[in-house]
């Protein structure tokens, strides 16, 4: 009975924070009280599911890239490396995209180059002739093609969902298949809107780092280093880094800590709490059974797609889907006699709950269509009815794509060998 409580908590969290556009994580935290309570579990148990290393993390990489983004040192960063195309239009859209990817990788994660890139992408579009919403979805399949960096938030969240399960070998084949599907979808973007036949060369401005700029990338590189090379707690260096920036002077505590995406941190942990209290209930067991019935050792990866996506339509990858799918993952496998492979599976989470965030009523979509209306010359050529409706279609697309891939196998060859 407790199981069935905690599943409709999650329910009904998920379905209030679509209708009513209120944060699941504070509705699950609530929910979590009043189940707790009506079934006498002790307090002290349903606590422990907030994750504090976890939270740490993510707010100290947060608080770093608050005080980074406010001094414009991506955006100036995206646009010194465009310059290196010296113009060439036709290197415009792949430089974006590994642009938007390295940015990614190097810590913030792909949430923070949502919302860049489009503001990048729509102006240089015009320049080069290219349909803006096309670059857009470039720059942002690269930021997803990249999310799964061992050192971004999402990142962090997923490898530590699977190191509960004992799976510490994932990081490597998770990260290579969400880069395939980011990349298959930006390659699939680009011969839609005939990319290939904008030619030519354009001026490109000039673009000068400020003292400011210049500190705060030396703290970015060092916080990639600190992390990627002596496996340094992301979250601590980077509180670190971002104290140090503060006291230089780069930017004022206030304006970082206002940054902070708090709506996102809440949801994540406040998931994690009631994600407890399911696990205590035996509720994750029930999913895995659940789930299990459904699947054959060649169907799991599909539906673990499909169904990661279709949440994804209507909430965060980050917040939800993730968080309530990767601890199905290894349960699934075994039931299916060890036929399946709990790496693979996550990454099908992973790829699902990402791809279609495109969708204009998911975060990716609704920057870009954002984006776009903020550009007088954009929004007249892109109404936000017709553009509603096309990002909605492309999240349709990226998900059929992403299955027909897993169909092949590669998915499931990259997560075998490694």
């Amino acid at each position: 009975m407790l199981a069935l409580f905690t599943f409709l908590a999650l329910l009904v969290a998920i379905v209030f924070g679509f209708v009513k556009n209120i944060n699941v994580g504070i509705a699950s935290i609530g929910l979590s009280f009043i189940v707790a309570t009506l079934f006498k579990v002790p307090i002290k148990e349903v606590m422990s599911g907030f994750n504090s290393s976890l939270f740490l993390t993510m707010l100290g990489i947060s608080y770093l890239f608050g005080i980074i983004n406010s001094n414009k040192t991506l955006e100036a960063l995206a646009k010194k490396l465009i310059s290196l195309t010296g113009g060439r239009v036709y290197l415009i859209p792949p430089t974006l995209f590994i642009i938007s990817g390295l940015m990614t990788f190097a810590g913030p994660g792909s949430i923070p180059l949502l919302a860049i890139m489009p503001i990048i992408s729509i102006p240089i579009a015009f320049n080069c002739g290219y349909n803006p919403i096309m670059l857009s979805l470039i720059s942002i399949s690269g930021a997803m093609a990249c999310r799964m960096s061992p050192i971004t938030p999402e990142g962090i969240l997923v490898y530590n969902l699977l190191g509960e399960q004992g799976i510490h070998n994932a990081v490597v084949p998770v990260f290579l298949c969400m880069f395939i599907a980011g990349l298959i979808d930006a390659i699939a973007v680009f011969i839609f809107y005939k990319g290939f036949k904008v030619t030519g060369k354009i001026e490109l401005q000039k673009q000068e780092f400020t003292k400011d700029q210049i500190i705060s990338s030396l703290a970015l590189v060092l916080m990639v280093i600190g992390g990627l090379v002596f496996k340094l707690n992301i979250g601590l260096l980077s509180f670190f880094l971002g104290f140090l920036l503060i006291i230089i002077g780069v930017c004022d505590e206030k304006t970082a800590l206002k940054s902070i995406p708090w709506n996102v941190l809440l949801m994540v942990v406040g998931v994690g709490i009631l994600m407890k209290l399911i696990f205590l209930s035996g509720g994750i067991d029930i999913m895995v059974d659940g789930l299990s019935k459904l699947m054959t050792e060649k169907t799991s990866a599909p539906i673990m797609l499909t169904l990661g996506s279709i949440m994804s339509f209507f909430s965060s990858g980050l917040g939800v889907v993730f968080p309530t799918l990767i601890p199905t993952v290894s349960g699934i496998a075994e039931n299916l006699s060890g036929n399946a492979n709990a790496v693979e599976l996550a990454a099908m989470v992973v790829i699902g709950g990402t791809v279609s965030g495109i969708s204009p009523i998911s975060t990716a979509g609704a920057l870009i269509m954002s984006g776009v209306s903020s550009n007088d010359e954009a929004a007249g050529l892109h109404p936000e009815n017709k553009m509603f409706m096309e990002l909605f279609g492309w999240a349709f697309v990226f998900l059929i794509l992403s299955l027909i891939i897993s169909f092949t196998g590669i998915y499931n060859i990259i997560s075998w060998n490694f």
